[in-house]
């Protein structure tokens, strides 16, 4: 049974993966920005700084993609949660034998209908 918990979190899908291409892009804009404003001293004491900043944004970068890339959009989760259900629903597999049975039932009224008027034009 699907809860209102589960259809909250189906619907916030699609602004985790957006929040994910945020963080991403944001990372490597400022990894940009730092390489931009040039060190003179990369073994000093802000070349060591600079070096944590990056192996933040890479270690931050790095994690938002892969989450992203592994969390579905809204649709997505809507198809991988319900066609299950739907498929494996008793009710559903027996409405092909159900409408074979009422297309069988129609097609011999339909065709005793024009065998009777064929009958009265004769």
């Amino acid at each position: 049974m699907i809860t209102s918990w589960d259809i909250y979190w189906i619907t916030r899908l699609d602004s985790i993966v957006f929040v994910c291409a945020a963080i991403a892009i944001i990372g490597v804009a400022v990894a940009c920005f730092v390489w931009m404003m040039g060190m003179d001293d990369w073994d000093g004491e802000a070349g060591k700084i600079v070096k944590k900043i990056y192996k933040i944004i890479i270690v931050s970068v790095s994690t938002a993609l892969t989450i992203g890339s592994f969390v579905p959009s809204t649709k997505d989760a809507v198809a991988i949660y319900m066609i299950p259900k739907i498929v494996n629903n008793e009710q559903i597999q027996k409405l092909p034998d159900n409408a074979i049975k009422f297309l069988n039932q129609k097609m011999e009224q339909w065709i005793n209908d024009m065998t009777e008027i064929k009958k009265k034009d004769k």
